[in-house]
């Protein structure tokens, strides 16, 4: 049986498609689900400064029937609910690094929770039979994208990740169906990147696109959508933390390519290697 995200999970991978009233209630729960579980939705609502109807609406926009239903799936997982501890300017540099490493911890073990496991199935397939694999990442997600390329060409598996715009564009319009168009993109809208997505679909690329949020142009276009959810709400570092979660679905691509052809993989490694030790590269 498949495991369904969790609560705060749906509520990350929401927070991109949520109105403002509705989001500001995401930001309460999120900050401090334990104390929600207890709540009535018009106590809610007064947090949020916001209606009744809204806090319902909000439960609804994130995959339950009513705000009942969310109490109750908060309630179940409420052994292993953590509130993120907000970063403050009075921060010493040891307490930046120890609520920066709490951070970093909780949004990985949410990433295995949000992420379809069918569809990371799916990514991996396309991955190991790719011809070629275009690696697309903008901003904060830039170096992930040439990270994975860099792996990929370890293995024997072609792959760039051009950093320039317009030669990412081109390249999408030059891929074909036997190719696979790998985006990382935290909020899954930026517009160079959905256009040529746009080009890279009608090549018939294999599109797989990991994102923060679900019913986003980018998880919509997307073939294999990977949605790790948001960061932590209120920590100031949301895009950072989001990224941290792109190296972990990079990490576990990769690596599950190299198990679905362990011998032929690894001995490209080792070439790769001698290479190195031996001052070829």
């Amino acid at each position: 049986m498949t495991k369904q995200p969790t609560a705060i999970a749906r509520i990350q991978a929401a927070l991109g498609s949520l109105v403002a009233s509705e989001r500001r209630v995401a930001e309460i729960v999120l900050a401090d689900p334990r104390a929600v579980i207890g709540s009535t939705a018009a106590q809610l609502a007064a947090r949020a400064d916001t209606s009744a109807t809204t806090v319902i609406r909000f439960a609804r926009s994130v995959g339950f029937a009513g705000y009942q239903q969310l109490a109750i799936a908060l309630a179940i997982t409420e052994p292993t609910l953590e509130s993120a501890t907000p970063l403050e300017s009075a921060d010493t540099p040891i307490e930046t690094l120890r609520k920066i490493a709490t951070i970093g911890s909780q949004s990985l073990r949410k990433t295995a929770e949000s992420v379809d496991p069918a569809a990371l199935s799916a990514a991996v397939s396309a991955i190991a039979e790719a011809r070629h694999v275009l690696a697309i990442g903008a901003a904060l997600s830039a170096p992930v994208a040439l990270d994975v390329a860099y792996r990929l060409n370890h293995l024997g598996i072609s792959a760039d990740a051009p950093a320039d715009s317009q030669i990412q564009r081109i390249r999408a319009a030059r891929l074909g169906p036997a190719d696979v168009c790998l985006v990382f993109l935290h909020g899954g809208t930026y517009q160079p990147v959905i256009d040529l997505l746009h080009d890279a679909a009608a090549t018939g690329a294999t599109i797989v696109g990991v994102t923060s949020f679900v019913r986003t142009p980018l998880a919509e276009l997307a073939d294999h959508a990977l949605v790790v959810g948001a960061g932590v709400v209120g920590a100031g570092v949301e895009a950072w933390a989001s990224r941290l979660s792109f190296l972990a679905v990079a990490d576990a691509l990769v690596l599950s390519v190299i198990n679905m052809n362990p011998g032929q993989h690894r001995a490209s490694l080792a070439r790769i290697q001698e290479l190195v030790e031996g001052g070829g590269l």
